[in-house]
């Protein structure tokens, strides 16, 4: 139980570390990185490169994947074991901690005297953070009593240290970070993100679906080895069996949020994907008309879509880093809440949103900001599985952009704004922090 005597042990023991990690001397030309799930992805990995490639800073990956230390390493990258002596020194003396969501993405319990930046991974539409007020979530940010406050500060260590700085691309988004962060307008840089930044300064960086060679220069510098993990050269055989035989007319990619009130990660379970699709219907569709649908859910329920590999013209990638390196192979974009919508808004990539459980996800799930009714409307709506259907037809998928263009530059301007890009921004933040 949570209020055993050994786990209440180890929380005030945790807490003590965190607190002592201040007194350690921190090496200002030095920054640590990581990524949720212990992936090798999002913003923090974009920006990891970046800096890799130009040797900006001294860039060390902290993980507990020994899969991605060795490929990492292997690449001539720096990388180690969160728990190895060299990782726990590297995360006690770094000045800099880039992330993704928590600090435990790094490490949590040697954090405090480091300058923490914390890079998100994604524009909200759902409410995050301090500002969830229903869901499963809710009892973590928001307690209902002095007691449960102090039980998840315990408990919900990371949940409650609140970065140095946030980026944020426009005013919309500095008030949805000043108020799910509880942070302070000198909290967050104005500029996009690494994650989108990225290919539009290396487009020769960018990956392949249509010819089959996914993971192409995935590595973290311009030499050595590419970064490929046991389940993505499972992948990288399924794309070269599903797209070098054949040449698609559309590739389509499904990415819904994830449904924080759902809990079972089993597909042969009842699970929302089960019921919301004719999974045969659909790849009979996409046969027919010549379409590539691939599946990616989120990191949290990636095991989900374990069993949809075999079905022709469907292509499983969840189990992948990110999907930035190929959004310029996407012609649609289907997801319900996800905020990967918003990153595909500067591409004109068409949008469709499918919310089968609209009602109930929104009563179980985390609310909406208020914003997201003011947005203008960027593609259609589908309910059911055979609205679809017909949304994808490709004459209707090629004609989403002429329908919605206007509004996409419209959300763009709203959301993006007149963001610099992410990297020299960054750079000159700790040049400046440096003098």
């Amino acid at each position: 139980m949570q209020n055993s005597a050994l786990q209440w042990a180890k929380a005030a023991t945790r807490k003590l570390v965190y607190w002592l990690s201040a007194l350690a001397p921190r090496n200002a030309n030095k920054a640590v990185f990581g990524s949720y799930k212990e992936l090798f992805s999002d913003n923090s990995k974009y920006l990891y490169k970046h800096w890799q490639q130009s040797q900006f800073i001294r860039c060390i990956w902290i993980t507990a994947n020994k899969d991605i230390i060795k490929q990492l390493q292997g690449d001539g990258c720096e990388a180690y074991y969160r728990w190895s002596i060299q990782g726990a020194y590297h995360a006690l003396t770094a000045k800099y901690y880039f992330y993704n969501s928590y600090i435990g993405d790094i490490n949590q319990w040697l954090a405090k005297g480091a300058v923490k930046v914390n890079l998100w991974h994604g524009l909200p539409m759902k409410k995050i953070e301090f500002d969830i007020t229903s869901g499963p979530m809710a009892k973590v940010f928001n307690p209902t009593s002095r007691f449960q406050t102090f039980i998840q500060s315990m408990h919900a260590h990371q949940q409650r240290i609140k970065p140095d700085l946030m980026l944020s691309p426009s005013p919309l988004v500095d008030e949805l970070f000043n108020s799910a962060f509880r942070l302070k307008s000198s909290n967050l840089l104005r500029c996009g993100y690494p994650r989108t930044d990225y290919y539009r300064l290396t487009p020769h960086q960018a990956q392949s679906i249509k010819t089959g060679v996914l993971l192409k220069n995935a590595k973290c510098s311009e030499r050595g080895a590419e970064i490929e993990s046991k389940t993505e050269s499972k992948i990288q055989s399924e794309v070269e069996s599903k797209s070098i035989s054949q040449s698609y007319q559309q590739v389509i990619l499904y990415a819904p949020s994830w449904r924080d009130a759902f809990e079972s990660k089993r597909f042969e379970d009842e699970t929302p994907y089960t019921a919301a699709f004719n999974w045969q219907a659909l790849s009979e569709h996409l046969q027919k008309n010549n379409q590539l649908f691939l599946l990616r859910l989120h990191p949290n329920e990636a095991e989900l879509g374990n069993n949809l590999a075999s079905l022709p013209n469907i292509l499983n990638i969840s189990a992948m880093e990110d999907v930035y390196g190929i959004l310029h192979e996407v012609d649609m974009l289907i997801t319900d809440y996800s905020s990967l919508f918003i990153d595909v808004l500067p591409l004109n990539i068409p949008i469709c949103f499918y919310r089968f459980d609209k009602a109930q996800y929104q009563q179980n799930c985390r609310e909406m900001y208020e914003y997201s009714n003011s947005m203008p409307t960027l593609g259609p709506e589908c309910l059911t599985f055979n609205e679809l259907l017909l949304q994808i037809e490709p004459a209707s998928v090629n004609a989403l952009t002429n329908k919605y263009g206007a509004n996409y530059q419209t959300a763009n301007k709203m959301l993006w704004g007149d963001e610099t890009e992410s990297f020299s921004a960054l750079e000159e933040w700790v040049q400046a922090k440096t003098v």
